[in-house]
């Protein structure tokens, strides 16, 4: 297997190096060594709060790339307006090139028949647009191992399917460390935990994407109901990724 090289840096001695620093630590590597290239991806999701906390502190001033795919609930909204003003974020929305009214008139209900390319449409091809014209380099995510199987061997240094390097500095968390990190910094949950989403994606009008998860459930198992499908591009579709 080749090892996966991103602009010079190998990336299995980089992510041994960082595996087991703290996750400040590790942002401030990233921070000090990409500059206004690094970014921080955020779905605004249950515990965002977490790492958009976390990569202010060492950059105030970071590009948060949101995507707003036109299906988002309401409180998801919200809750990125009100962490914007709490945390002063340099937030950066972006949309599908398709308006929803006309993706909705072109392609119905494609979250039904085909979710993938629903995702393709509405979440990545947004995505990978705004790193391109950003410029950027590396980005920062906030997936968790335990989350998922699909995200048990995530490392902590990765590259994505664009060559870039893209660094995960709470994959090791639990969700006992999330939620302690929340409550000593008076950081929310995104509103609709407390009703049993612990995953939370698009709601289009038959709610079809994001549902409520059941007790003994992995966060995931909540989304894209009756299809094998717990991701919406963004995390697997990289290369030396180790998920």
């Amino acid at each position: 297997m080749t090892t996966p090289v991103v602009a010079g840096y190998d990336l299995d001695v980089l992510d041994a190096e960082l595996e087991g620093r703290d996750a400040l630590d590790v942002i401030d590597w990233a921070a000090r060594e990409f500059g206004d290239d690094l970014a921080l991806s955020s779905s605004f999701g249950a515990d965002s709060a977490v790492m958009l906390h976390l990569a202010t502190r060492v950059k105030p001033d970071i590009k948060v790339i949101a995507i707003d795919t036109g299906f988002l609930f309401p409180e998801t909204i919200r809750f990125r307006e009100d962490l914007t003003r709490r945390l002063n974020l340099n937030l950066i929305v972006v949309r599908p090139r398709i308006p929803t009214e006309v993706f909705l008139e072109e392609h119905g209900k494609m979250w039904q028949s085909s979710p993938d390319s629903c995702c393709a449409m509405n979440k990545r091809e947004p995505f990978d647009r705004a790193k391109r014209e950003l410029g950027i380099r590396c980005w920062l995510t906030g997936i968790r191992r335990e989350q998922s199987s699909t995200r048990r061997a995530t490392r902590i240094v990765q590259q994505d399917h664009l060559g870039l390097m893209k660094i995960c500095p709470i994959a090791a968390w639990t969700a006992k460390d999330v939620h302690y990190y929340l409550l000593e910094n008076d950081l929310p949950y995104h509103p609709l935990r407390a009703d049993g989403f612990l995953s939370i994606g698009c709601h289009p009008e038959d709610g079809y994407c994001t549902t409520r998860v059941k007790p003994g459930e992995d966060p995931r198992a909540g989304r894209w109901a009756g299809f094998d499908k717990t991701e919406c591009g963004l995390h697997v579709h990289e290369q030396g990724a180790g998920i």
